[in-house]
């Protein structure tokens, strides 16, 4: 019993340690997997500067950067009425946002339509539009199989696609999305309200971030600020201490049960075994030498419970990482805590049994 007693709790303590180290693993994947990799880039003169911030070619630019998935550019355009008549017929108290955008902004967003499709280049100059799904409903359209026409300052534009979800920002949700050259054609020049949004690849975000300014405007470095991503580092490694602690403490609890009634095993082993005690002590042996013996047996028991506690915990870990479709991380070292633990705990819970065996005296005990 004392085994079995000493093998739970080191296997409690052992597979707590793989399954916090196999979560902790789990969680820095989940973070990795989401973490920020759009880089924006704002106008650095700020709105009173004048002057065109981007060249037409901007996006083919960055996105031949190693690293750059999509760049995307955006801006709201002011000034606007959009309703499914002409103004002067129609003209609802609520607007919604009208955006220009370029077709690598919708990538970016991850666009999800539950109708018709995102404009390309092939529409950079046409009167086309991408509404998302509550403009849509207030604006009556179902589905775009008709080709339905909104009116945007008087201006007839067909509406190719409804925006069902979005990935990333969701404005696109509440606004109406028309290509970047047909507004700039149109309405007002984005100034410096255009923002250009830039997609990388996991982990090169800082590298792109730094070849941004040369791909832009190598002839003024300053011309743009640069807003790499926020790193999920400091948030990632909060979730995992708060992990360790808890998992920790609970690991504690359980080795704190087992050693609790590992002493009481022990306790009543050396009242079973008073005789045996008196009988040594008869023949000549000191306390010290009964001591060692109770002391030695139950560092045994602890070692034999401590390897078995361990296999336990290896096939624990194993079972609840395969069970969760994680990857199972063994530290080294916690093989090696398993069976000194259960020589630890051993030891610790038969030294109260050991002193109370020197105790006992040989006359008394027989008299018993």
């Amino acid at each position: 019993m004392t085994i079995v007693g000493i093998a739970i709790g080191v296997a409690s303590f052992v597979a707590v340690l793989g399954v916090t180290a196999s979560a902790n693993g789990q969680i820095s994947d989940e973070f990795l997997s989401v973490e920020a990799t759009q880089i924006t880039v704002t106008p650095a003169g700020g709105p009173g500067s004048s002057g065109p911030l981007f060249e037409g070619a901007a996006d083919e630019a960055v996105e031949r950067i190693d690293g750059v998935t999509a760049a995307g550019r955006w801006w709201t355009v002011p000034n606007v009425i959009i309703g499914a008549n002409s103004p002067a017929i129609d003209r609802a108290p609520s607007q919604p946002t009208l955006i220009a955008a370029t077709p690598g902004y919708l990538a970016l967003v991850g666009a999800q339509l539950s109708s018709g499709r995102t404009f390309d280049q092939f529409h950079a100059d046409q009167p086309v539009a991408v509404v998302g799904d509550r403009i849509a409903n207030s604006l009556g359209i179902v589905d775009v199989d008709d080709q339905p026409v909104i009116v945007i300052n008087d201006i007839r534009v067909t509406v190719i696609g409804i925006i069902s979800d979005t990935v990333g920002s969701s404005a696109a949700l509440t606004s109406v999305v028309i290509p970047a050259e047909f507004a700039r054609e149109h309405f007002a020049p984005p100034g410096q309200r255009e923002t250009m949004i830039v997609g990388t690849d996991a982990g090169a975000s800082e590298v792109v971030a730094d070849q941004l300014p040369f791909a832009l405007n190598p002839r003024d470095l300053t011309a743009v600020r640069i807003v790499p991503p926020p790193k999920p580092t400091v948030v990632k490694d909060r979730v995992n201490g708060s992990t360790q602690t808890l998992f920790f403490a609970l690991a504690g609890i359980c080795v704190l049960v087992s050693g609790v009634g590992i002493a009481n095993v022990s306790l009543l082993g050396v009242i079973a075994r008073t005789r045996e005690i008196a009988l040594r002590r008869s023949l000549g042996a000191l306390p010290t030498h009964i001591a060692t013996q109770f002391l030695t047996e139950s560092a045994t028991r602890g070692l034999l419970g401590g390897l078995i506690g361990t296999a336990l915990a290896l096939v624990t870990v194993t079972v609840i990482a395969v069970s969760q479709q994680w990857t199972a991380i063994i530290e080294p070292w916690s093989l090696a805590v398993g069976p000194l633990m259960g020589i630890a705990i051993g030891s610790l819970a038969g030294l109260y049994p050991a002193v109370r065996a020197t105790r006992i005296e040989p006359i008394e005990a027989f008299r018993q």
